[in-house]
């Protein structure tokens, strides 16, 4: 149910149609880090999510990074393209302690 919750908040907030070879234009006028925090809660919550980040791509364009433990369904199916116009690009970090 948890997961289900999860999908439906991110699926509302976030455009699944655009293509992600989209770049971004530096046309938007909201700042990331207000995306990313909206957002971490929620990301968090999905299975094998272990962190989530502002970044940049390989272009230098800002970036919302999610770590996760390892690629599963959940991780594909659960985890946006994009938020609110901002690229989401996921990275396997694998399990992420505190030292």
């Amino acid at each position: 149910m948890a997961i289900l919750s999860v999908f439906i908040i991110l699926s509302l907030n976030c455009d699944r149609s655009k293509d992600m070879n989209n770049k971004y234009d530096g046309s938007r006028n909201m700042d990331i880090n207000l995306v990313k925090e909206k957002y971490v809660d929620a990301l968090m919550k999905i299975p094998g999510v272990v962190g989530v980040y502002v970044g940049e791509t390989e272009e230098k364009y800002p970036c919302i990074k999610v770590m996760i433990r390892e690629e599963t369904d959940s991780t594909k199916k659960y985890i946006p393209k994009e938020l609110e116009g901002f690229p989401v690009i996921i990275e396997v970090t694998g399990e992420i302690k505190p030292m």
